[in-house]
Order: C-alpha cells, then sequence, then structure tokens
C-alpha cells in the first residue's frame, strides 16, 4: 500500500483523535520506509502508541455513552491482539511476515476504522459538545 498522505479529509474534528492519527500515520509510513534494523523498534513504537490511542477513545466512548461502543471496542481489542500476534511472529525472528502486514494490513485496517467507527464516534461526540 502507498503511503498516507496525512491531509484535512483524514481529521474527523476531535482534537486528540486528530492528533493521535496523525501521529499514527507517521509511524505507520515510517514502518514502509524504515531499515530492516530500524523496524522492530518502529513497530514497538506503533503499539504502543495505538495501545494508548485506543485507550483514549475507549475512554471518550464511556464518558460520552457511545451507542455503538462495544461494537467499537470489540474492534480496538482485535487489532491489539492481531498485532501482538504480529509482534509475537517478529520476536520469533518473522521481519517479512511483519513488515508484510505493516505494509498492507496496518494501512487498510486504519483507513477502513477511520472512515468508519472513528467517523460514527467522532459525529457523535461533537453533538455531545466535545473538541
Amino acid at each position: 500500500m502507498p503511503l498516507i498522505a496525512w491531509e484535512d479529509g483524514l481529521k474527523r474534528g476531535l482534537g486528540f483523535q486528530d492528533a493521535d492519527h496523525q501521529e499514527a500515520v507517521r509511524l505507520m509510513n515510517a514502518l514502509q520506509t524504515c531499515s530492516d534494523d530500524e523496524f522492530p523498534g518502529l513497530f514497538a513504537e506503533h503499539l504502543t502508541h495505538l495501545r494508548e490511542h485506543l485507550e483514549r477513545e475507549n475512554q471518550l466512548m464511556e464518558r460520552i455513552n457511545f451507542f455503538a461502543i462495544e461494537v467499537h471496542m470489540d474492534e480496538h481489542a482485535s487489532i491489539l491482539a492481531t498485532l501482538d500476534d504480529v509482534q509475537a511472529q517478529l520476536d520469533a525472528g518473522d521481519l517479512d511476515g511483519a513488515r508484510a502486514f505493516a505494509e498492507h494490513d496496518l494501512p487498510e485496517w486504519f483507513l477502513r476504522h477511520l472512515a468508519t467507527m472513528d467517523t460514527a464516534t467522532a459525529h457523535f461526540a461533537q453533538q455531545r459538545g466535545e473538541s
């Protein structure tokens, strides 16, 4: 998948969410262009960032009583479990498999999740006065 260009069309209008997503794009792009030696550290950095971001989103959804909280939180848990599996692959020496995931599956998941669940959550949050 080509690198993701951060642009206004990716913003959803929630300050923390947009800042976190911009950082995620930076990290995903770095994973596609880094050396093999840099990859494990960047992957770990991305995983830490994602855990922290998803926790912030989960807290937001609880605070605003988001109507689809279970579905959205389940997707968060699912991607984290997948990334834990990829981290285990990487730890076992499968750099190629981890790179393939980071270059294709991860950006595709991010863009799909942003366009669906994060968009719905952001709109609902804004209706509840979040910014």
